[in-house]
């Protein structure tokens, strides 16, 4: 006992040492049996001729090597730690070596997946040599370790990691490609930048089969959902809407010469072109036919119809105020609603038709009460000034303009189809003067308020009543800098009005950058200029286009919303819409 209490410090240190010891043992034999015993979970990836085995779950998995490498990092710190250092050091390399090769193999895998469907379908063939090569050995590695299963696998394989380096840089060469080949494709077409690579990849891959891009013709046109192919299917003759009104093309597109289909992009410019000079060529026939009857009613598009009978009631009210006899206009276009109205249609499309024109035809009405409620006797006064008003103009490729205050507006003609009419409000009304008084001064438009007061339907009401394309982006977190900069591209190439929804969800330092990208484009609409450099290359501008966003309030009802910055607030005539009316 004498002894044991002379030696007690030294039993102590002993004690002490054997715990430190034991504890970085086991330690050592934790990281020693995941080594052994971790497997890859896997998926089976269906390909063509068989599937390859990927590896799934690699958060976890590379969680786990990032915990291993802690705890041999923390090993280092006991002072018991020499007899194990060596066995400690190769852990902590292959650790390290595992940590680098499953960062490159998941980047990899990402590639390889959204690569191979696309190179399989055959699309850029200058490419598929070095495609092929890769996907060869890609392929192999996944099955060995498909095979092997084992983490550690990966470890005994000399040179998977310079393997894997350079199966990254050569996929990441092939994209590069793949991106500049679309890129071109969309700089021919600007209305392709409005539809997923996937999307366009299909249309580009089917051009030897003109008829498969019939389904992807609704993603690049407001109102054509389907087109008439001639025998053979060597042109097109003719535009139908979703519920099968036809319009016969002025000129027919050619798509095939002989058995060699023309380049996707150049039959779809030609369709664009002669879609708007038949709508315009259109707009004059209907427009002399002043009586309306049931032939009427099927010969022309809806859009005309409406549009003519728009462009009549202006002319009338102009004619007939200056002769005060709006009490006399007033009772033709009450006979003129009793005989609509009266009419038995057969026949969706020609509902559709008469649905349409009872709708404006009541907003005319409502429009000429206030007249006459408030005594206007010259045109030039508040009451008729504040009104959308169309006129036929003298200019034979854009017949038609529309005027709004001060604001004037040529009319697009972007075929729109049957799509359902909003009514006319007054609140439709105080959002038409918002944004049309924004267009005048160079600016866009921000409708907000909460959720269902109609403000991307406003937006989108009045694109149809200007004849454009409207198309509506949902913004959330997700949508980065060079993402909006390519649709405003688009936006700017097309002539289109872009409505981006639930704008104040996106962060306010993307807000920022993008209000940079709106002021050049804003400031080259209103001086007139011919481009606008966006994303460091010089685009043409359509001075047609248009930005509007749409908010919800930035209160505790609607998580995630940002209050706009002020560089950005000033490039949008706000507009209140609280309570739908």
């Amino acid at each position: 006992l004498d002894l044991v209490v002379e030696k007690a410090e030294e039993l102590k240190e002993l004690t002490s040492r054997a715990i430190g010891e034991v504890t970085i043992r086991d330690a050592v034999m934790e990281v020693a049996a995941w080594f052994e015993q971790t497997e890859f979970n896997f998926l089976e990836h269906p390909v063509r001729g068989g599937t390859v085995p990927l590896i799934k779950d690699w958060k976890d998995l590379m969680s786990e090597v990032s915990d291993k490498q802690s705890l041999c990092g923390s090993l280092k710190d006991s002072r018991y730690f020499v007899p194990f250092k060596d066995q400690v050091d190769k852990f902590e390399e292959k650790l390290t070596l595992l940590d680098e090769l499953l960062l490159c193999m998941n980047k990899v895998q990402r590639k390889w997946v959204y690569l191979e469907p696309i190179f399989g379908r055959g699309a850029l063939p200058k490419e598929k040599e070095r495609f092929d090569k890769v996907n060869n050995q890609y392929r192999q590695i996944m099955k060995n370790v498909g095979q092997n299963k084992k983490v550690n696998y990966l470890c005994t394989v000399r040179g998977l990691k310079d393997q894997f380096y350079t199966l990254a840089d050569q996929l990441e060469r092939c994209q590069k490609a793949l991106t500049t080949f679309l890129e071109e494709k969309r700089a021919a077409f600007p209305r392709l930048y409005f539809i997923g690579d996937e999307d366009l990849l299909e249309i580009l891959g089917q051009s030897s089969n003109p008829e498969v891009i019939q389904t992807h013709l609704k993603k690049l046109f407001a109102g054509i959902a389907t087109v008439d192919f001639a025998e053979g299917a060597k042109e097109i003759t003719a535009m139908n809407s979703s519920l099968k009104e036809k319009v016969a093309l002025k000129t027919p597109i050619i798509v095939k010469e002989g058995d060699e289909p023309l380049p996707v992009e150049e039959w779809l410019s030609d369709l664009t072109k002669n879609m708007v000079t038949t709508l315009a060529a259109e707009l004059h026939t209907c427009f002399a036919h002043n009586e309306m009857d049931m032939n009427f009613l099927e010969t022309f598009p809806s859009q005309l119809l409406c549009l003519s009978a728009n462009i009549h009631f202006t002319q009338n009210i102009e004619k007939y105020i200056q002769g005060g006899q709006l009490l006399q206009l007033k009772g033709d276009l009450q006979q003129q609603l009793t005989a609509m109205t009266s009419l038995n249609l057969e026949g969706v499309l020609l509902q559709s038709k008469l649905k349409a024109l009872i709708l404006d035809l009541i907003h005319n009405i409502a429009v000429l009460d206030d007249l006459l409620n408030a005594k206007v006797q010259r045109p030039g006064d508040w009451h008729w000034f504040r009104q959308l008003k169309y006129y036929m103009t003298k200019d034979s490729q854009n017949p038609c303009a529309v005027r709004m205050l001060e604001c004037n507006q040529k009319y697009s003609f972007e075929y729109q189809g049957n799509a359902g009419k909003l009514v006319h409000t007054p609140l439709t009304d105080k959002c038409y003067l918002t944004l049309m008084h924004g267009l005048h001064l160079g600016y866009g438009g921000n409708p907000y308020g909460p959720a269902g007061t109609g403000k991307t339907e406003s937006v989108k009401a009045l694109g149809s009543c200007l004849g454009r394309q409207v198309l509506v982006f949902n913004c959330d977190e997700g949508i980065d800098f060079q993402a909006m900069g390519r649709i405003f591209i688009g936006l700017v190439r097309c002539g289109a009005w872009g409505c981006f929804d639930e704008f104040n969800r996106l962060l306010e330092e993307q807000m920022s950058a993008i209000s940079q990208s709106v002021q050049l484009i804003q400031a080259a609409i209103k001086t007139g200029a011919a481009d606008v450099e966006l994303l460091g290359r010089r685009v043409a501008v359509n001075h047609n286009a248009g930005i509007f966003i749409t908010m919800n309030p930035a209160t505790k009802g609607y998580g995630g919303r940002q209050k706009l910055p002020d560089n950005l607030k000033q490039l949008f005539r706000p507009v209140a819409m609280s309570v739908p009316d």
